[in-house]
């Protein structure tokens, strides 16, 4: 995924005047901008306001893709943009953000242009920076963004394309390369690490020599990041249909060996069972999880978290060389011993971690053809995450897909009687308070 271009290009802190592209020589239409989006760009305009669409949503527009969300630059102060939206929330503590709330929970991100503090060195070449809250210019914003693809603006005013770092050339050429110094900037927020590698396989583009070569050296930084940012990332990963190119980047710049290195270390395992080894099967459950999602199917996260686990429990369990299934006991032991680390290391929600955990205690009793002591598995909680689990292992490996019928046909009879029951019940009666001090007693 590396590139043979120039590793460091044109110094884009010395571009004070941007590069314009006019509406006639771009592919931006207004017809694919969200309408609300749209009404809030417009508000802001005619209140006298600089308004730009920014960031992600102006690259993907460019690239003829479907932005997930549209958030947009002003150089209007938070609480002027309070008065402009009844329908407005003020969130954060160190930098003010506007949301827009309309209906059906649909939120307009609304920020105030940023810059990079002053460094408090100021012979130093560059800041690294620890804070975030200083207002500044249009230009400032688009320097203190991590990649030059998400640093572009769309001008409301008259539909142009604002580029002050780069941008278009790199969009064209299919560049992921940092604003600055990759060495600092992944140093300023480890995070952007997995960003590079989540946009280079998002998008099908390469990382810069310089920013590879950054990441290589800094991969072990990003366990210092907050667990939920990490998590996050990973999750944005899973479900937007890239998950397999991703991780093959991830294993390939060494980030897995410091996010996962449980999986890391079983991926590099020899299986007798596969001559591509132990890595065999879970690189073909991304690739079905990709083309699942690509199709518009969602799953719980759990169900795709699950999928770090699977070859770690298949790994522990041959270590154990148990003839047959292993007992229940020992199975819940193996799978607490494996989820449960990860789980408190990238702060999984407990709901999650528990539905994990149940999954993986269910998914290899569904490798048997449904019988009437076994059906009332489909009553728990977590088997519709086992058998989610279930079928994308059968769609991996071609194994096992009647009986992801079977126990099809099961869950369907299941979520009938749970209805035809709930129908039945008598309502709950809310209990009536007693009245403190008892019956008769004089209130004090």
């Amino acid at each position: 995924m590396t590139s043979t271009a120039p590793e460091g290009g044109a110094d884009v802190s010395e571009r004070v005047l941007p590069r314009i592209r006019p509406r006639t020589e771009h592919s931006i239409s207004r017809n694919d901008i969200d309408p609300d989006a749209l009404k809030v760009l417009y508000r802001l305009k005619t209140a006298g306001f600089k308004a730009y669409l920014v960031g992600g949503s102006v690259r993907d527009l460019l690239l003829g893709r479907t932005p997930k969300d549209f958030d947009i630059g002003t150089d209007a102060p938070p609480q002027a943009v309070r008065r402009l939206f009844r329908n407005c929330r003020l969130i954060g503590r160190r930098f003010r953000l506007a949301h827009i709330l309309f209906p059906q929970g649909k939120v307009i991100e609304v920020a105030t242009f940023r810059r990079r503090p002053e460094p408090l060195d100021p012979e130093a070449p560059e800041l690294l920076m620890r804070s975030d809250n200083v207002f500044g210019t249009a230009r400032e914003d688009a320097l203190r963004r991590d990649f030059t693809i998400n640093g572009l603006f769309y001008n409301i005013a008259d539909f142009s394309v604002i580029d002050y770092v780069g941008g278009l050339e790199d969009l064209d050429a299919g560049l992921i390369r940092t604003i600055g110094d990759p060495d600092i900037r992944f140093r300023e927020d480890p995070v952007r690490m997995m960003r590079g590698v989540e946009f280079a396989s998002r998008l099908g583009f390469a990382i810069t020599p310089d920013a590879y070569e950054a990441i290589l050296d800094h991969r072990k930084e990003i366990a210092k990041s907050a667990p939920p940012r990490v998590t996050e990332e990973i999750s944005q990963s899973l479900r937007g249909g890239h998950a397999l190119p991703t991780f093959l980047l991830l294993r390939e710049v060494g980030l897995l060996d410091v996010l996962l290195p449980e999986l890391a270390t079983v991926l590099r395992e020899i299986d007798p069972e596969h001559s591509h080894g132990t890595g065999h099967l879970f690189w073909a459950l991304l690739d079905v999880l990709d083309a699942e999602r690509r199709r518009g199917r969602s799953f719980d996260d759990a169900v795709m978290f699950s999928l770090f686990f699977l070859p770690v429990v298949r790994s522990r369990i041959q270590e154990m060389r148990l003839p047959g299934d292993p007992e229940p006991g020992r199975l819940v032991t193996v799978i607490d011993d494996a989820v449960t680390p990860v789980a408190i290391r990238m702060a999984f929600p407990n709901a999650v971690s528990h539905r994990i955990k149940q999954a993986l205690a269910t998914v290899g009793r569904l490798s048997h053809h449904p019988e009437n002591r076994t059906r009332r598995i489909a009553f728990r909680e977590a088997f519709p995450v086992a058998l989610d689990l279930f079928e994308l292992n059968a769609m991996a490996t071609g194994r096992g897909e009647d009986l992801v019928r079977e126990w099809r046909e099961v869950e369907r009879r299941a979520r009938g009687a749970r209805e035809k029951f709930a129908a039945a019940a008598p309502p709950v009666r809310p209990r009536r308070r007693r009245r403190r001090g008892g019956r008769g007693r004089a209130a004090p």
